[in-house]
C-alpha cells in the first residue's frame, strides 16, 4: 500500500499533500535507493518506450510522466514494480516517482478496474445533467464513485473539466469522449464494454467530433467569421498534403526565405494578437522579451486546456494539427528557439495522438527538426503528455510538470522569458495564439488589423456551454455584441427561460448578467464591466438553477484543483467550500456572507499564481450581484423573512485560516 493512497479521492487531497510532503524541489536521489536495472525485470515494451521518451528532451527527468503512463498502461496502475521498474530505467528513486505520481488525477496508486469511464461533473456537464448520468453509470456498473466495481472491471469517476462542454453531458469512455449522453445510456454503455465491443462503435451517434457550431441553424443575425476555422469542412483536414493544397506551410516557407527573426517578430507586433489563453498579452512584445544571442532558447505550447467552459483549442488540434505546428516553429523562430514543445492535457489522448501523427508528417517533409526547408533554422518539437492538473495550464507550473517536477508554480521574477524551461529564455503562448501566427505572416498585420477592433484585434474562437441549446465553437470577430454569441448563434437558454448569469472567459471570471450581452465582447469591454475575456469560454446559467449551487460547484473545483504551495489559496478555498456547503444546507446565518467575503479578500492578490484568485473573482461578483438569493438560502427562508443586521452592528471579521 503506498503511504499517498488515505489521501487519494478526499477533497483538497493534493494542496494538503503538497503541502506536507513536497513544495517542488525533486526529492535526494542517494545512488544506494536506485534499483539496479540487472535486477529488475523489465519488459522489453515499456523498457523500450521510457528510453525513447528519455531521447526527447535534455534532461531525462522531464520523462517521466511518459514513463508512468507507460508503466500503467503496462500494468493497469503504478503498482511497487511498476514504480521500481521506471526507477531502474530512469535511473531515478521509487520515492521520487512516488511524489510525481500522487500530483496527477490520471495515474493511479492502487489497483483499479479494467475498463475506465470518467464523468465530467464541472459546471457545463453539471448544468445539463451530469450528476444523474454518473450515478446512472454507478448502479450500472456496481462501482462506488470514485472506486472500482466488486468485479474488478470497471473504475468509475467523476472528473474535474474535460474539456468537452460542446457535448455535455458526456464521458471519457476508455479514454474516448462521449457525449451527449443521458442516464438512460449508462446499461448500454456498461454491457457494450463487458461483451469486449471496440468503444468506437459505441454509442456511434454519441461521437467525439465537433458541430459546426453556428454554420448550422443559425439566426441570419448571427456572425460568424473564418480564419481558424475556415477549411473546418475539409474532412481531411489533418493530413498534410491536404493541409498544403489549401496553403499550409506558406506561412513558414516565407518566414524562413524572406524575413529575418526581427521582421517577423515586428509583424506580430504590429498586428496586435493578444494571447488567446486568457491573458490577453500582445504575443510579439511577449516573444520580443527573450533575450537575443546563442544560449539555448525554448517556445512551449500551452494545449493543457483545463479551464471549465474552455474546448476551443481541442477542436483547433482535432481539426487543423499542422496549423499549430506551422504556428509553433513560427514562433520558435521568432523567438530565436531551437526546442518547442506541445504540452497537451493528458485527457486530450485522441487528440495527442493527431498531433503525433501530424509531426511525424511534418518531420518527414522537413518542416520540423534539422535545417528546416534547408534554412539555417533548426527546431526540434515534442508533443509532451500531461496526467490531469489544471494547475498545470498556468506558465511557470506547466514548466515545472515538463522538468519532470510536481505542478507547482513558481515565484516570479525571474519571469519565463528570461529563466523559464531548464533555466533557458522561454516563450509561452496559447494554442490558439500560435494558430493565428501563420495567417499573419502571409497575409500581414494590416490584414488581420481588419478584423475586430483597434484595441482587440483580429478574430477569437468562442466556446459557449451550459444551459444554451447549440452549444460550440464559434470563430467571431472581436467586438461582436456578446448577445449575438449566446442568443444568434448558440440559439440562447432553453425555451421559456431567461439568461440569469454568463460567465464571458470561463469559471474563473466573474459573472456578468443578461443585460450585459448588449456589450461588445472584446478584451477591454469585458474588463470594463468588471469581469474578462479571459479564455473565450462563455457558460451560460439559466434563470431554473439556484446561484448557491453555481458557487458551490466552482468553488469545489479551485479546491480540488489547488495544488496547495501558499497558504491563501490552499486554506482559503477549502474554506470557501465550508461556508457555501452551509448556505447551501440552509445551516448558515447572515454573518457567513461576510466571512466569506473576507476570505475572498484573503485570497485576492496574495497567492503564488492565479488560481486562488480564479475563484475568488467569480464568487464574489455571484454574491454581489445576486445576494438577496444567497440570503434567501441562509436559512430557507424568503428574503422579506430575513433578519436585517446594520452594517455598523456587523462583528469585524479578521480572516478565516
Amino acid at each position: 500500500m503506498s503511504k499517498f493512497d488515505h489521501l487519494r479521492g478526499v477533497p483538497g487531497a493534493r494542496n494538503r499533500l503538497a503541502a506536507q510532503v513536497w513544495e517542488g524541489a525533486r526529492v535526494e536521489e542517494g545512488p544506494a535507493e536506485i534499483p539496479e536495472l540487472a535486477a529488475v525485470a523489465v519488459p522489453d515494451r515499456l523498457r523500450e518506450t521510457i528510453e525513447r521518451h528519455m531521447t526527447k528532451y535534455p534532461d531525462r527527468h522531464s520523462a517521466v510522466l511518459p514513463a508512468l503512463s507507460a508503466a500503467q498502461r503496462e500494468h493497469g496502475w503504478l503498482s511497487p514494480e511498476a514504480m521500481n521498474q521506471v526507477a531502474a530505467v530512469m535511473r531515478v528513486t521509487p520515492a521520487y516517482l512516488e511524489s510525481i505520481a500522487s500530483f496527477y488525477d490520471m495515474l493511479e496508486l492502487e489497483p483499479v478496474g479494467r475498463h475506465t469511464i470518467y464523468v465530467c461533473t464541472n459546471i457545463s456537464c453539471t448544468l445539463r445533467g451530469a450528476q444523474d448520468l454518473l450515478e446512472a453509470l454507478s448502479r450500472a456498473t456496481g462501482s462506488p464513485i470514485g472506486g472500482s466495481s466488486p468485479d474488478g472491471e470497471f473504475r468509475l469517476r467523476s472528473f474535474e473539466c474535460l474539456g468537452a462542454c460542446d457535448i455535455a453531458p458526456m464521458a471519457s469512455i476508455e479514454g474516448q469522449y462521449r457525449g451527449p449522453l443521458r442516464a438512460a445510456d449508462a446499461t448500454v454503455i456498461v454491457e457494450h464494454l463487458r461483451a469486449g465491443e471496440p468503444v468506437e462503435k459505441l454509442l456511434e451517434e454519441k461521437s467525439s467530433g465537433f458541430s459546426l457550431g453556428g454554420k448550422t441553424g443559425s439566426s441570419e443575425s448571427a456572425r460568424e467569421s473564418a480564419l481558424l476555422f475556415e477549411h473546418n469542412v475539409e474532412p481531411e483536414l489533418h493530413r498534410i498534403d491536404v493541409y498544403e493544397r489549401l496553403g499550409g506551410y506558406r506561412g513558414l516557407r516565407k518566414a524562413l526565405t524572406e524575413m529575418d527573426q526581427d521582421s517577423v517578430l515586428a509583424q506580430l507586433e504590429q498586428s496586435g494578437l493578444r494571447g488567446r489563453g486568457g491573458a490577453g498579452f500582445s504575443m510579439g512584445k511577449k516573444a520580443g522579451f527573450l533575450p537575443h544571442g546563442p544560449m539555448d532558447k525554448y517556445l512551449c505550447c500551452n494545449a493543457d486546456e483545463s479551464e471549465p467552459g474552455a474546448f476551443k483549442d481541442r477542436e483547433l488540434i482535432h481539426r487543423n494539427p499542422h496549423q499549430l505546428i506551422e504556428g509553433c516553429m513560427i514562433g520558435a523562430y521568432a523567438a530565436g528557439a531551437s526546442r518547442a514543445f506541445i504540452y497537451i492535457r493528458g485527457e486530450y489522448a485522441t487528440e495527442a495522438d493527431i498531433l503525433d501523427a501530424a509531426l511525424a508528417e511534418a518531420e518527414a517533409k522537413g518542416y520540423v527538426g534539422d535545417g528546416i526547408m534547408g534554412s539555417k533554422f533548426s527546431c526540434n518539437l515534442v508533443v509532451h503528455r500531461g496526467a490531469g492538473a489544471y494547475i498545470c495550464g498556468e506558465e511557470t507550473a506547466l514548466l515545472d510538470s515538463l522538468e519532470g517536477k510536481r505542478g507547482n508554480p513558481r515565484l516570479k521574477p525571474p519571469f519565463p522569458a528570461n529563466q523559464g524551461l531548464f533555466q533557458g529564455p522561454t516563450l509561452i503562448n496559447n494554442v490558439e495564439t500560435l494558430s493565428n501566427t501563420p495567417h499573419i505572416v502571409v497575409n500581414g498585420a494590416k490584414w488581420f488589423r481588419e478584423h475586430g477592433t483597434e484595441k482587440s484585434p483580429g478574430t477569437k474562437v468562442v466556446s459557449v456551454s451550459g444551459n444554451v441549446q447549440r452549444p460550440g465553437n464559434f470563430e467571431v470577430e472581436l467586438g461582436i455584441p456578446a448577445r449575438e454569441i449566446v442568443y444568434g448563434l448558440a440559439g440562447g437558454p432553453p425555451q421559456g427561460r431567461r439568461v440569469k448569469c454568463w460567465f464571458p472567459g470561463g469559471s474563473s471570471a466573474p459573472v456578468l448578467t443578461e443585460a450585459d450581452l448588449d456589450l461588445p465582447y472584446d478584451f477591454e469591454s469585458m474588463a470594463a464591466a468588471g469581469s474578462m475575456l479571459g479564455s473565450g469560454s462563455i457558460i451560460v446559467v439559466d434563470d431554473s438553477v439556484p446561484i448557491v449551487s453555481v458557487a458551490l460547484r466552482l468553488a469545489r473545483f479551485y479546491r480540488h484543483e489547488s495544488c496547495g504551495k501558499c497558504v491563501p489559496c490552499r486554506e482559503g478555498t477549502n474554506w470557501t467550500v465550508k461556508l457555501l456547503e452551509r448556505i447551501d444546507c440552509g445551516e448558515a446565518t447572515p454573518m457567513d456572507l461576510d466571512v466569506m467575503a473576507s476570505v475572498q479578500g484573503n485570497i485576492t492578490d496574495h497567492c503564488l499564481c492565479v488560481l486562488g484568485d480564479s475563484m475568488a473573482a467569480p464568487v464574489s461578483s455571484m454574491v454581489a450581484k445576486f445576494r438577496p438569493e444567497f440570503e434567501a438560502a441562509l436559512t430557507k427562508l424568503a428574503p422579506s423573512e430575513l433578519p436585517v443586521f446594520p452594517s455598523k452592528e456587523k462583528p469585524a471579521i479578521s480572516g478565516a485560516s
